[in-house]
């Protein structure tokens, strides 16, 4: 099925899944938003397929799109989000598995977020992960609306893609959770599978370039990963300081486990309870 100004093909079964998706933003019935996976290791084209999305829901919609709609910074992303209504919005991982624990779950923490508080402002986001399982089970199962599996085949041919439905993604992710079994062809939709368009490759007839700032969307990508050590390092030195002043505060006034809970509560101190129980440890410290 061709689809956009552009032109390009997409699977018909597909677009209509996306119509729905974009009749739940559009609905007056209620506020509701879409929230869209689309998962694949990294070089698989999840980027390009985000796109190649967007710009079909733009297109439907009248909303809309760009390079300025992808996000690397998933606080930016939030932000954005909050202060805004009726979006097409994309959050690109950056290198997620290349990134501390720490600051890693932060991220996840501030995704969820945004599907959490953002759920009225009608708002289609497209989140695209190298793993879904690295991600809460409300995201994954109570908030996405589908998820899209990119993949080469007999990991040579790439640009193929399988769906699988809201309905299937808790067996998708129990089958992960208690098997350790990624069962995407187990649970994908029989009549919604096959090529997606290479809408940002320079020689693809019917690409997108001429509307999307591929060079903003790179800046925006190496500035991300560029901050990663820059980030971790910053949050770490916090935290030291944070432990420190801490660990005196018990050694000078002696507390309790329940007490130290309540200070950082009404003090509004987030730290990670690794950092904390290391620090414990170094002055054998003990509730």
């Amino acid at each position: 099925m061709i689809v956009t100004k552009f032109n390009y093909p997409m699977e018909k079964n597909l677009v209509a899944k996306l119509d729905l998706m974009i009749d739940r933003c559009q609905t007056i019935k209620a506020k509701k938003d879409a929230v869209l996976i689309v998962e694949g290791k990294e070089g698989e084209g999840k980027t390009t397929f985000a796109v190649a999305i967007s710009y079909y829901v733009a297109d439907k919609t009248g909303r809309s799109f760009g390079s300025e709609n992808v996000f690397f910074d998933a606080q930016k992303m939030l932000d954005f989000a909050k202060n805004t209504e009726g979006q097409i919005i994309v959050w690109d991982e950056p290198a997620l598995q290349a990134l501390s624990t720490d600051w890693a779950k932060q991220v996840v923490q501030d995704i969820t977020r945004l599907v959490m508080t953002a759920r009225k402002k009608r708002h289609f986001i497209i989140i695209n992960l190298t793993k879904f399982f690295k991600f809460p089970e409300y995201i994954v199962v109570d908030r996405a609306v589908g998820l899209i599996h990119v993949y080469s085949r007999n990991n040579i041919e790439t640009g193929r893609f399988m769906f699988i439905r809201a309905k299937n993604l808790e067996n998708l992710w129990r089958d992960y959770r208690f098997k350790k079994k990624r069962n995407y062809k187990k649970w994908a939709e029989k009549n919604i599978f096959g090529t997606f368009p290479d809408v940002l490759n320079e020689n693809y007839k019917n690409n997108v370039l001429a509307d999307f700032d591929m060079d903003d969307y790179e800046r925006k990508k190496d500035e991300a990963i560029s901050t990663i050590g820059n980030k971790e390092a910053s949050k770490e030195s916090r935290n030291s300081k944070i432990c420190k002043y801490l660990m005196a505060f018990i050694v000078k006034n002696g507390t309790t486990q329940a007490k130290l809970a309540e200070f950082l509560s009404k003090n509004e101190i987030e730290i990670t309870n690794s950092a904390i129980s290391h620090r414990i440890s170094d002055l054998k410290l003990e509730f």
